[in-house]
């Protein structure tokens, strides 16, 4: 819910205006003569709102402002790579912001509500963009840039308006949203009411059993619980993986090109002494000499920069002589020895005191050994591109492949086969090695056990735009292990239900006492149990002693006075609340300050949302469907 409003104020048409002057490179992209497609009254009209409408104009700019952000998120250099389903998913996106702005501006129409011109102006002259280099408005750069983008001052500042209207009311509604002192005092009741309880646990492990098992008994166990030693149904498949990644490792990048880069970066590879640098400036020698002499004494930073807060500090770790502001610095440092306090050194910034922490002799990366590292590199920025063209070769290869034989080598996906089950091991117990990271993987072994047998493999869209294809060619169904084979685990497990038993029924009884005897305290009093019982512990919802959930909510639910018991994995739980208090005000001071502003500022952030949810039948949107599907399709680049 918060993001909506927050589109208002920061992804606002405005917004996506000036995001237009940022990403001036990418205007030239895409649009055609939208409007000349159109006919008839409303040819340039998208969606009626009231007294409001969108234009072709404006939503067909508002989204191509969007889409250089979007494809820069997902690794793309140009907008044009992005898919039809991902302009298309932004373009309604966008469509939807822009409905209900203008749904909360109708509203204001209808209402007499108006945006003054002295705060448009205010608005305006506070754009960076139109400044000049004293900060201040430039009309000539305002014009400039207007101009560049082609849009008319009047429709500027119309948009401006507008978005002041939409934002400044919306902001207003959240403002006057106060949490009530009552709503706030039963939620802080309710989590910090304390509860002091009398705590016993059984742990089942340690319960000792009478006798071993007997054949029989074991073969009882072993025929009441087959589906325990039922063997795993194992699938094989066909995979064939698209991603970034496996596209970046099939490209072939020529040595002249990787040498280029590597003599662009020369810097990276050659790199000369470097220092770790720790730095304080004063202005005054004798400060300067003052804090050296404290300093040299306590050689701790921290506390240095601590006892001298007058003092400006800085740290410049790995750093080159170029890379240090004053030359007098940079050459005192690199005379200087480590872990000595050195200066004062007068420098046009002030007085400074320095100590090098560190020393990384020069070093040298020769291209071969660089090699590697550059391809990868170079490899990674360019595969991005070329996804969404790979993604189109891969889905004809495997629709004209049955069995997934038939998919180019060039295409840079990775294909891989073999048996698994639905946790993705193999018959060996290891992990199946299947390609992609591990959200991929658990995409692939997901698709492996819902796809049939013999089924036609389809592109599938996976994690982290990679895309997967699965043949699944022969299944081999679970089955039961016979007994001989398992009768180790049996015996295991028949110990394990032996000692959960024991653990249940110890817990039963000293719960069976404690009610009749009026607590835990009295039922364990005498016996072993009293030495590990947890007495007068205090726990709240908001402060839970690490007990488990299930336990907690078991608690929360008892009545003073009352004893209850509950298991938890392998062990029993057995306990008596022996009270209830408030919180004092004092220890819940923080929380409740702390709580009172994460409530308000969810109300503040979701009733302007709820607003807008509700103009949508009081103010309903007239589309003019045939100029709104003309934009999307061209957005989209479909026909």
């Amino acid at each position: 819910m918060i993001s909506t409003l927050r589109h208002f104020v920061v992804d606002s048409w405005i917004g996506r205006v000036i995001a237009l002057l940022i990403f001036l490179a990418f205007v030239g992209w895409g649009v055609g003569d939208v409007l000349g497609t159109y006919n008839g009254d409303q040819a340039d009209t998208v969606v009626k709102i009231g007294t409001r409408r969108i234009s072709a104009q404006d939503l067909d700019r508002s989204i191509r402002n969007q889409l250089p952000a979007i494809a820069q998120q997902m690794g793309v250099a140009d907008p044009s790579q992005l898919t039809p389903a991902t302009r298309r998913e932004v373009a309604q996106s966008v469509l939807q912001r822009l409905l209900a702005q203008n749904e909360v501006l109708a509203l204001a129409d209808r209402n007499g509500m108006k945006v003054p011109d002295a705060l448009v102006r205010q608005e305006i002259f506070g754009y960076r963009v139109f400044q000049g280099t004293d900060g201040r408005f430039d009309r000539k750069i305002f014009d400039a840039k207007l101009k560049q983008i082609g849009l008319q001052e009047r429709a500027f500042l119309d948009s401006v308006r507008d978005e002041l209207g939409a934002r400044d009311l919306l902001d207003g509604l959240g403002k006057t949203m106060i949490v009530p002192a009552s709503v706030l005092d039963q939620l802080l009741a309710y989590n910090t009411r304390q509860y002091k309880i009398d705590l016993l646990r059984l742990d089942s492990a340690t319960m000792a059993v009478p006798a071993a098992a007997e054949e029989a008994q074991l073969r009882r166990f072993y025929d009441n619980h087959q589906p325990q030693y039922r063997s795993a149904e194992y699938r094989h498949a066909k995979i064939v993986l698209l991603s970034p990644d496996s596209i970046a490792r099939s490209l072939v990048v020529p040595d002249t090109q990787l040498k280029q880069l590597y003599d662009f970066e020369s810097q990276k590879y050659n790199v000369p002494e470097t220092r770790d640098i720790e730095v304080l400036t004063v202005q005054g020698r004798d400060a300067a000499q003052a804090l050296a002499a404290s300093w040299k004494n306590n050689l701790d930073w921290d506390a240095i920069q601590k006892s001298n807060p007058a003092a400006a500090s800085v740290s410049f770790p790995h750093a080159r002589g170029i890379d240090i502001p004053s030359p007098e610095l940079a050459k005192a440092a690199f005379a200087a020895s480590v872990n000595t306090v050195e200066g004062p050194v007068e420098t046009p910034t002030g007085w400074v005191v320095f100590r090098v922490t560190a020393i990384t002799p020069p070093h040298k990366t020769d291209f071969e050994q660089a090699k590697s590292e550059i391809r990868d590199e170079i490899a990674r920025s360019q595969a991005p591109q070329l996804l969404a063209q790979r993604f189109a070769s891969l889905q004809d290869a495997i629709a004209g492949s049955a069995d997934l034989e038939q998919v180019p080598t060039d295409l840079g996906a990775v294909p891989a086969q073999g048996s698994l089950d639905a946790q993705g091991l193999t018959k060996d117990g290891e992990m199946a090695p299947l390609p992609g990271d591990e959200a991929t993987r658990k995409a692939i072994i997901a698709r492996i056990f819902a796809q049939k047998k013999g089924e036609k493999p389809t592109l599938i869209n996976g994690p982290a735009n990679s895309g997967f294809a699965v043949l699944v060619d022969s299944i081999e169904p679970g089955h039961v292990k016979p007994f001989e084979t398992v009768r180790e685990q049996v015996g295991h497990d028949w110990l394990k239900a032996q000692q959960l038993h024991q653990a249940d029924e110890r817990a039963t009884t000293i719960m069976l006492a404690a009610r009749k005897s009026g607590g835990l305290e009295k039922a364990v009093a005498g016996t072993t149990d009293a030495a590990t019982m947890q007495k007068d512990l205090l726990i709240s919802r908001i402060q839970n002693a690490g007990l488990p959930s299930a336990l907690l909510s078991e608690i929360f639910a008892t009545a003073p006075g009352k004893t209850g018991m509950i298991a938890v994995g392998d062990a029993l739980y057995v306990f008596t609340v022996t009270g209830t208090e408030a919180a004092s005000p004092e220890s819940t001071k923080a929380l409740r300050d702390n709580m009172k502003g994460q409530l308000e500022q969810t109300l503040q952030s979701d009733v302007p949302q709820v607003f807008v949810h509700s103009l949508e039948s009081e103010i309903k949107p007239v589309p003019n469907m045939a100029v709104l599907q003309q934009v999307m399709s061209d957005v989209a680049g479909q026909p």
